[in-house]
């Protein structure tokens, strides 16, 4: 079946074999892309939207407010609540995917409204974990800590923010960060390849690029133009990923970018840019070393989930996280990233420690 990056999917427990549901989130439908869903029995989505409807009717906020799964109701809902960052979306979805293979009683829906939608859907008390391609900002640390809804973060991966064009275009070798800011800063006068090159074709630039929800937007506007959202306004935007590989991909003139692993994902459409980081420095290719020794640098990032601290009283988040947690290395190379170091997992193991999560991987 295929997936759309923006949806909510969830699996039905009954019958392994059968197929996903998407639930796509009507605020996030974009026009320029559609997917369709197979048809599964009513009662896997009825029950999902009760039990997001009852958590609705009850309520939410307050100290230490629980999250949607532990308003229905039951003493421990089976349902947790992922949502935020499309890069992170696939690691994510990978811990689903191999969680419900060994713990089929816990439902988990894995959304991707972007980083910022995903922090904004937490701060509502709408969602147990944030999947975050960057650290939450310092607003929003202290909306939550206002607001009681006190998380921990773990780190679940490192990406590279990949520059890609058609592979038709076979003239662009590389990029500097400088020429990249002259391409995307808010008052580009760049127009045209022959703008940024003199020995490049006088043809007009597309550019394509995640949408200002997008922590992936936000990271790299801070990165190349020194301040984060900050960028031109003649740019199509999508929070979807995938419909920006098919805006490059289709488009000869075009140039985006977006995480490494849509990119591997995607490598036949496309072509990864070396990037220089200053005038003299050598060109870099985006790729599991240079991206975890840093030499891709400025568009080297590590990748985060938030895990909302009340929510390890229901089993159902505690087991999954403990999972996700247990499993990162290979989750993370199977979504097509650099794995976390020793370091980092022995330091996710030691905050999942302090907040007291025992229960055993499912």
């Amino acid at each position: 079946m295929k997936r759309t990056s923006k949806g909510v999917t969830v699996r039905p427990k009954t019958d392994p074999n059968r197929p996903a549901r998407t639930f796509n989130h009507p605020a996030r439908d974009s026009s320029m892309m559609a997917a369709a869903s197979p048809v599964i029995r009513p009662l896997a989505g009825l029950r999902r939207a009760a039990l997001i409807f009852a958590w609705a009717l009850a309520g939410c906020g307050g100290p230490d407010a629980e999250a949607p799964g532990a308003k229905s109701g039951g003493s421990d809902n089976p349902l947790v609540v992922v949502d935020g960052s499309s890069t992170v979306y696939r690691i994510s979805k990978a811990a689903q995917e191999d969680f419900d293979a060994v713990d089929a009683k816990v439902e988990v829906t894995v959304g991707n409204s972007g980083t910022g939608g995903g922090f904004t859907k937490y701060l509502a008390n709408e969602i147990d974990i944030v999947d975050a391609s960057r650290p939450a900002k310092k607003e929003e640390e202290a909306k939550a800590k206002e607001q009681g809804l006190n998380w921990d973060r773990y780190l679940v991966g490192y990406d590279g923010i990949t520059v890609i064009v058609n592979p038709k275009n076979d003239f662009v070798k590389e990029l500097s960060v400088a020429q990249l800011k002259r391409i995307w800063e808010p008052e580009s006068k760049v127009k045209t390849w022959k703008d940024l090159d003199p020995s490049w074709p006088d043809r007009e630039i597309k550019l394509y690029s995640p949408d200002d929800k997008s922590g992936t937007f936000e990271f790299f506007t801070e990165a190349v133009n020194g301040k984060a959202k900050s960028q031109r306004k003649d740019v199509q935007q999508s929070a979807d990923d995938n419909t920006l590989v098919i805006g490059v991909g289709g488009d000869p003139d075009g140039i985006g970018y977006f995480g490494y692993a849509y990119f591997k994902e995607n490598e036949a459409k496309l072509r990864a840019i070396p990037i220089r980081k200053a005038p003299y420095a050598p060109a870099v290719m985006p790729s599991p070393e240079t991206i975890l020794s840093k030499e891709y640098s400025p568009l080297a990032r590590p990748l985060y989930i938030y895990v909302k601290r009340s929510s390890f009283r229901r089993e159902a988040v505690a087991k999954f996280v403990r999972y996700y947690l247990d499993h990162i290395a290979e989750l993370a190379v199977k979504a097509k990233y650099v794995a976390p170091t020793g370091e980092d997992v022995k330091a996710n193991k030691a905050t999942l420690d302090a907040a007291g999560v025992v229960t055993p991987s499912a």
